[in-house]
């Protein structure tokens, strides 16, 4: 048995990834459009004032959503070249940030709550540093004193900060079931447990090794095309809802759009 394949690269990948292209062209422009209107949103946005805490909720809601964006026009070249796993990988990474974004846009006063969690992991970094005696580690070690550590671990102590958590983050925006679905789903090729290299093989009715792929499979990609989009969607209504400019008949329309394009 040898691989099968040339990888994603090669012409050959090239030509696969084409074909899955065209058989979901449908799904796929009506994520481009979805990006499209959403960055069209993002850059007319208007963010004069930094003064009340509207107009910082309105910045912060920008800034993640442009990270969202980065994200969604990553997963498109991904998505576009076959890349199953990737996109997988790459839409737990979006809703890590979805669920910030929901947060902000739920709550303004959630967003000092979500800077005040980088106290948490700073900590964390510098303990971490701590169990290391190598070079490498040597100046963030001089600098992290233990007075400097016992310093901030009282300031989180007495501010009662919290560290970073997606489920807490998710549960709080109403999405606790997604979490314990699509979101443990996607991890398991963030983190390469066994079942992320079931995309690589086929196997036989007795669990043996039939075939070992090395190229562009279309497996789930227009399901992840669609989660992509109509998360993207949602994003564009929770901007619209920050800015006062809602329109739910208008993101209901974009979504039975979405629908018809995977019918």
């Amino acid at each position: 048995m040898n691989v099968e394949g040339q990888g994603f690269l090669s012409k050959d990948g090239s030509d696969k990834s084409t074909r899955i292209v065209e058989r979901n062209s449908d799904v796929f422009s009506s994520f481009e459009k979805t990006i499209r209107d959403c960055k069209s949103f993002v850059l007319s946005a208007n963010l004069e004032g930094q003064d009340t805490e509207k107009d910082r909720q309105k910045i912060i809601a920008i800034v993640v959503a442009i990270r969202l964006l980065e994200i969604c026009e990553a997963a498109l070249l991904i998505l576009k070249n076959g890349m199953s796993n990737e996109a997988d990988t790459l839409f737990r990474v979006f809703l890590d940030a979805y669920f910030v974004f929901a947060n902000i846009c739920k709550d303004p006063a959630f967003i000092v709550e979500y800077f005040r969690s980088d106290e948490a992991a700073r900590l964390k970094l510098l303990n971490s540093a701590e169990k290391h005696k190598s070079e490498l580690f040597k100046e963030i070690n001089e600098y992290a004193t233990r007075e400097l550590k016992s310093q901030l671990k009282q300031k989180i102590q007495e501010e009662n900060i919290q560290a970073f958590k997606s489920y807490v983050y998710a549960d709080k925006a109403g999405c606790a079931e997604m979490y314990d679905s699509l979101y443990r789903l996607m991890s398991a090729p963030l983190h390469t447990t066994p079942r992320a290299l079931e995309k690589y093989i086929d196997e036989d009715e007795h669990g043996n090794i039939t075939r070992i792929k090395y190229y562009p499979v279309e497996d789930d990609i227009p399901e992840r095309a669609y989660d992509f989009s109509y998360h993207l969607i949602k994003v564009i209504g929770g901007l619209k809802d920050v800015f006062g400019c809602s329109n739910e008949i208008e993101t209901n329309a974009m979504i039975e759009k979405l629908n018809k394009s995977i019918e």
